[in-house]
């Protein structure tokens, strides 16, 4: 760990790194090529990057697999950081048969993250497919978050009826997103903003404890003061309501692009599989991917070009 550290001082400190530190301060969106980066320099020079100018990071991998082994090395590399991970709402990018729900509460905790007031210096590693579905605009998102603090009263049956309108199941133990329990004192929540459940203790009516823990063995993980639940992004909110990922992050927000033509072609292809797939959708499908594709939540190619104007852009390939 600590000749990790050195190495990552001298990324911070190296001069080419200094001078897009530099570049990235200055006035206005900047636009570079990042050439002879091989392996995992790319992961080095962000994380040196990061360290030096704590600011929001969209790294775009080629793919699904690209993505996570950035994400994974990012997260070697700063151990400290949480890095996002932004997947696709499918079992497999460009299948639409089957929602995957693992990915579905990904998508909604990384969009949770850097929509809070308090996020700052988010970092996250997607790949085109994930960029083609649409994100709930942050202030819709807020308006629809619940937040319960330690110390706070709260009144079960209201608690009953928000997690009800925001389409959670009340089940005798919580195992998935979306579910939740009540038993006496005892209220469990298992948010889509969230990796574990919460476990809710009340006395009387004053919130007592919070923290998480793990379904399957029931141990508690980590206390916590306050909570936030949010609905299933995909179901609960309507095509107006959601907006490109691009319309949500701060504009100070470095996108870090590994083939910038690449993204707008896939992104490409994607449209035409969705609009093919849409079609064999019926409008009496009660499936919860029926939603998505009957509301066409999905961003345009070209859209892409004049979304991303507006942030300072990393590219890789000499194509670019």
């Amino acid at each position: 760990m600590e000749n990790l550290n050195r190495l990552l001082e001298r990324y911070q400190g190296a001069p080419r790194v200094k001078e897009l530190n530099k570049a990235l301060q200055g006035e206005g969106p900047t636009r570079m090529q990042l050439l002879g980066l091989r392996g995992a320099m790319e992961c080095f020079v962000l994380a040196g990057s990061y360290q030096a100018d704590r600011r929001h990071h969209l790294f775009i991998g080629l793919d699904k697999e690209d993505a996570a082994y950035i994400q994974n090395t990012l997260a070697g590399l700063l151990e400290k950081k949480t890095i996002h991970f932004l997947p696709d709402s499918f079992k497999r990018p460009l299948y639409f048969e089957v929602l995957d729900n693992n990915n579905v509460l990904q998508r909604t905790e990384a969009i949770n993250q850097i929509t809070t007031s308090k996020a700052t210096g988010e970092i996250i590693v997607t790949y085109p497919e994930a960029l083609f579905e649409k994100v709930v605009a942050p202030e819709v998102l807020s308006a629809n978050r619940m937040e319960l603090t330690v110390g706070e009263d709260l009144d079960v049956n209201t608690l009953i009826d928000v997690l009800v309108e925001y389409g959670f199941k009340r089940e005798d133990f919580v195992y998935e997103p979306g579910q939740f329990s009540v038993r006496g004192g005892i209220v469990d929540v298992y948010s889509y903003g969230n990796d574990y459940p919460y476990r809710v203790e009340l006395f009387d009516e004053e919130v007592e404890t919070i923290r998480t823990f793990d379904p399957m063995t029931q141990l508690s993980r980590q206390n916590i003061k306050k909570l936030s639940i949010v609905p299933n992004i995909n179901t609960r909110f309507k095509q107006e309501e959601k907006v490109s990922i691009f319309q949500v992050l701060p504009l100070e927000t470095v996108i870090w692009v590994k083939d910038f033509q690449l993204l707008l072609d896939k992104l490409q292809q994607c449209f035409e599989k969705a609009e093919d797939f849409a079609r064999t959708v019926s409008s009496l499908d009660e499936r919860e991917l029926a939603e998505i594709f009957r509301d066409r939540a999905f961003i345009r190619p070209g859209d892409v070009i004049g979304d991303v104007e507006q942030y300072s852009i990393l590219c890789m390939a000499e194509s670019a």
